[in-house]
């Protein structure tokens, strides 16, 4: 794994094997109402790659810069029909908050979840 860009509000970390790109995620981060947020835009693994812990390693390293940004909270959207994804995340921490009408385009919903991260003095 190796982080591709680095940005005072961003991170993209880019997953390889053998070579080729096997995987991607960005997360970034603003503060809201005195406290810093992060969202999950995107975390893709390559069909070829899955099962192989790169999802959850991506997860792990989205989760660790947002936390080192001071983020409190972690979330994101995930297509509802998405099992696999939604299992990784369960098993990661995150709790659905919600649900989205439409937000892939008609008739596909998609389920908000989000997570606590630690605070600085649990660090």
């Amino acid at each position: 794994m190796r982080q591709l860009v680095e940005s005072a509000d961003s991170a993209t970390w880019i997953a390889e094997h053998d070579g080729q790109i096997a995987g991607f995620a960005i997360v970034e981060w603003a503060e809201e109402q005195d406290e810093v947020v992060a969202y999950i835009q995107t975390l893709e693994v390559a069909p070829a790659a899955r099962s192989r812990g790169m999802g959850g390693e991506l997860l792990r390293r989205l989760e660790a810069s947002a936390a080192e940004a001071s983020a409190v909270v972690i979330w994101l959207h995930v297509d509802e029909s998405n099992t696999g994804a939604i299992r990784l995340y369960e098993r990661s921490g995150f709790r659905c908050e919600g649900r989205e009408e439409d937000y892939y385009g008609p008739d596909r919903p998609a389920l908000v979840f989000a997570k606590t991260l630690p605070g600085p003095t649990a660090r």
